[in-house]
């Protein structure tokens, strides 16, 4: 899956990708990834999540504490991530949803 949403964003050269770490309450570590990007009308997303020290789909690394519980993922190592996959698209940062 990420081959082919890395692809839609080579194609459709987004000026923008929109990322969120937030939490999968069903992995350990209970943490993932979701990408966002809009071309047109459409919206395209992306998620991932923590299998053990990384993300399963993309490969990036988790950084968990002794226990498990809780874990992040860098922001300088998803931006390194998706500017070497990406190129020159626009990464910005979302803020965790609040309910």
């Amino acid at each position: 899956m990420w081959e082919k949403f890395k692809g839609l964003v080579l194609t459709l050269k987004p000026d923008t990708v929109y990322y969120l770490s937030e939490p999968h309450p069903l992995k350990r570590p209970p943490l993932g990834l979701r990408l966002t990007f809009y071309h047109g009308g459409d919206m395209y997303v992306f998620t991932d999540f923590a299998d053990g020290g990384v993300l399963r789909k993309t490969g990036i690394h988790v950084a968990s504490s002794n226990n498990r519980i809780r874990a992040e993922i860098r922001e300088a190592d998803i931006r390194d991530f998706l500017s070497s996959e990406l190129g020159e698209v626009k990464l910005v940062s979302l803020p965790p949803f609040m309910y």
